[in-house]
Order: structure tokens, then C-alpha cells, then sequence
């Protein structure tokens, strides 16, 4: 009995690895990093592996050939300088193909959600709270500064030192909302 080896046309290993569109096996092929067989509709590739092989292929992007000739391409044509080299990078500060997928469309979804919520009016610009806010502000400032006129035209007895006294307590009391003060 033997086991044979499972053989996949690159339409179908774009489909086991979830691609969208075989360009990127294409590309990755015609760079040598993913080994194929001939087979009679083109190349062929080997089943069993195929998604931890793929996984490491663009996990480690400056690993591959296609870099490595450009980086030696660039060095040769260069004269001799002296250049830094780089800190060495590490794997664990690259997210796997499929998290950083995941990722982007994670907030793909959230913007849209935060589209969908400003179109309902459920969601308001900073700018307008700001001036709402704005404005609810200066009619109570408003309002409280106009107490104590109102309060000699209601109370005709009080003193023009009592009302001058009120202004200046509702004066400092409005500073200290200002300056974020108050005290309990």
C-alpha cells in the first residue's frame, strides 16, 4: 500500500489558505519560496504543509530571496561606505498573516459602526458639542450675574453695599467653577 502525495492546482491552494486571489502564491512561486511540481494544467503544489509553509512565508518577509538579491544588488552597486547596521529584528514584534488580518478588519468594522452612528445622529462632532457647550455656559454666566439686579428689584429694601456683597459672592463663586475649585 502506498500513500501518495496530494497535489493542489494554485486555484485550489488559494482557496485551502483563504486568499482572495492566487497573485500572491503566483508571486511567491516565481520567487522560489514555495516549491512546485509541473503538472499538465501548471504548476502544482504539495498539500500536506501547505498552510504552516505559507505561514512562514510571510511571517518573515526579509528572509526571502526576492530581499536578500535586492539588499546585494544595492550593496555591490554602492561604493564602500560605512553603514550602521541594523538592530537585529525580532519575530515577536511581527503579528502572524492571519492576527494582523483579523486586526484590520476589526477596525475596518469599527469605523464603519462609527459611520453608521454619526449618519443616525447618534454620534455628534467635537465641534459641536464644544459650542453647545459653549453656549449653555455664557446663558447660565448669564443668568447668575443678572440675580442680584433682579433681586433690588423684588427686595426694594436691600442696601446698595447688600447687592454689591451678592454680585461678589456670585462673581467668586462663578471663578471657582471656572478654575475648577469647588470645594463640597
Amino acid at each position: 500500500m502506498t500513500i501518495g502525495i496530494v497535489l493542489l492546482s494554485v486555484r485550489d491552494a488559494a482557496a485551502v489558505l483563504g486568499l482572495k486571489s492566487r497573485g500572491s502564491i503566483y508571486r511567491k512561486i516565481k520567487s522560489g519560496e514555495l516549491p512546485t511540481t509541473p503538472g499538465p494544467d501548471g504548476p502544482m503544489i504539495e498539500r500536506d504543509g501547505l498552510e504552516e509553509l505559507w505561514g512562514n512565508i510571510t511571517r518573515s518577509r526579509s528572509d526571502s530571496p526576492r530581499v536578500a538579491r535586492r539588499a546585494v544588488r544595492s550593496v555591490v552597486d554602492m561604493a564602500p561606505i560605512s553603514v550602521p547596521a541594523p538592530p537585529p529584528r525580532q519575530d515577536a514584534e511581527l503579528p502572524e498573516y492571519n492576527e494582523s488580518r483579523k486586526r484590520s478588519e476589526y477596525e475596518r468594522a469599527n469605523l464603519l459602526e462609527l459611520e453608521r452612528q454619526q449618519k443616525e445622529k447618534m454620534l455628534l462632532r467635537r465641534e459641536d458639542v464644544e459650542q453647545a457647550w459653549n453656549g449653555a455656559v455664557n446663558i447660565t454666566r448669564t443668568k447668575v450675574l443678572g440675580v442680584p439686579s433682579r433681586a433690588k428689584q423684588q427686595i426694594p429694601h436691600l442696601s446698595p453695599d447688600e447687592v454689591e456683597l451678592i454680585r461678589d459672592l456670585l462673581r467668586e463663586a462663578l471663578e471657582e467653577l471656572a478654575a475648577g475649585e469647588v470645594t463640597a
